[in-house]
């Protein structure tokens, strides 16, 4: 019973934060196990991809893919070796702003070989990158950072006020 004694009361913010989380999850399963793989969400995803046949091997694709590579490799040993900071928050998120900046330029060139090209030519070779990349982003790394996000109430300075138990 000393278990329950221990509760941490939540503040309007993070229940906020939480519920969310948890609806988006709900969601991402609704979407793996609804209409027997055929759902809309699935046909977007695969759309992405090339199914004519075998995809053409574009140069461009092996040029833009490997820069960005290399970007992102180069990035993190600056940020990791050569600009060492004491501080491990500020290396993370420095990290994380570093992914989500070559994530969104790698998913705006999917999207422009697949929908600003006439005609469409795949991203790289038969990968459906972009549809997965963006479902994966909304229903699984979102509802993740919200539970992060609501874990520091702390620095957290917006709501203080807590909730019942």
């Amino acid at each position: 019973m000393a278990y329950f004694n221990n509760w941490v009361p939540l503040n309007r913010l993070q229940c906020l934060l939480l519920v969310s989380a948890g609806s988006i999850s709900h969601f991402f399963l609704d979407h793996l196990f609804e209409e027997n793989g055929h759902s809309s969400m699935y046909t977007w995803i695969l759309s992405t991809g090339w199914w004519k046949g075998r995809a053409p091997v574009n140069t461009d694709s092996v040029v833009v893919v490997g820069s960005l590579c290399t970007c992102l490799f180069g990035g993190f040993i600056y940020i990791n070796r050569l600009k060492a900071s004491k501080s491990f928050r500020t290396q993370w998120v420095q990290s994380v702003k570093l992914i989500l900046v070559i994530a969104s330029i790698y998913c705006i060139w999917c999207a422009s070989q697949l929908y600003l090209r006439n005609p469409p030519q795949p991203a790289v070779g038969e990968e459906a990158d972009l549809g997965v990349i963006v479902f994966l982003a909304i229903y699984l790394f979102l509802p993740h950072s919200l539970c992060i996000m609501s874990m520091n109430p702390k620095d957290n300075h917006l709501d203080t006020t807590e909730l019942p138990l």
